[in-house]
């Protein structure tokens, strides 16, 4: 492949790591960063348009953050192919799941995203 068709190949945009989940039959997986559009619906679901001053009853707060988790769960669980494993069809049955196991691994993809002072640390190391 030449530059251009790397730099245009959607599974080369993200950085991404094997991992073996021994909860799951040591399955195979590949975790990648989360892509922009679910950092957006992380985003939405975390702090919704609602102008209310009246806090969220601990449960619902509790359900709301795991919801925004699976968004990114769905978006960084990938397959030894690099295929998706789960559609946004699949978020209410990843919820209905939800556990460490899943967290632990969208923790792992989540510290794939390298900030602006860790890229700026290793582009300009003065």
């Amino acid at each position: 492949m030449n530059l251009r068709q790397l730099a245009l190949n959607p599974k080369l945009g993200f950085r991404n790591k094997t991992v073996t989940v021994t909860e799951w039959d040591n399955a195979t997986a590949i975790l990648r960063e989360p892509s922009a559009a679910a950092w957006i619906a992380w985003n939405e679901i975390i702090h919704p348009d609602d102008k209310s001053d009246t806090p969220l009853p601990t449960a619902e707060k509790t359900l709301r953050n795991t919801r925004a988790d699976v968004v990114l769960f769905i978006d960084v669980l990938c397959d030894e192919q690099g295929e998706p494993v789960f559609t946004a069809e699949d978020t209410d049955a990843v919820i209905a799941i939800y556990g460490p196991v899943h967290s632990r691994l969208l923790h792992q993809a989540l510290n794939l995203v390298v900030t602006g002072d860790e890229a700026e640390k290793k582009y300009n190391p003065h």
